[in-house]
């Protein structure tokens, strides 16, 4: 074995000793670091339990209510995207598609805002401002 192969084999021994210490720091220090902090919903605004019970139910009743309209508002997309290979699509037939999906999200928004506002009579007056805040926020990313 030459000269050169045998400094070869020791850099390429010296890299994986590198790589396996590396790795069990990386897996020691990930097993013990803090995690983060819970920036839940629940957390941020502060319920109790009692009220995390309610806004899990009315959450879930809620999501119940409007899924067959997230569905519709599915189909009429898949239909409408079917016809990208059709030789003409008249501009009435988008614009019917596109109306019909626009009315349904109308009604989901609407929907969805009378949702927090009934969940917001859950919160005590101190809980409020903190619900509010956290609500814009949720539907200003909801945009993005």
């Amino acid at each position: 074995m030459s000269m050169k192969a045998i400094t070869s084999n020791k850099w390429v021994l010296l890299l994986v000793i590198c790589l396996i210490v590396t790795n069990i720091a990386l897996g020691i220090f990930a097993f013990t670091s803090k995690r983060r902090p819970d920036y839940s919903f629940k957390n941020q605004v502060g319920l109790t339990e009692a009220q995390s019970k309610v806004f899990d139910e009315k959450k879930k009743a809620y999501f119940a209510e409007m899924k067959p309209y997230w569905e519709r508002v599915a189909e009429l997309k898949d239909s409408l995207y079917q016809r990208m290979g059709d030789a003409e699509v008249s501009d009435s037939t988008i614009e019917s598609y596109v109306n019909k999906w626009h009315e349904i999200n109308r009604n989901s928004d609407i929907q969805m805002f009378k949702h927090f506002r009934e969940m917001r009579k859950e919160c005590t007056a101190e809980q409020l401002p903190v619900y509010d805040s956290v609500v814009r926020k949720m539907m200003s990313r909801r945009r993005r």
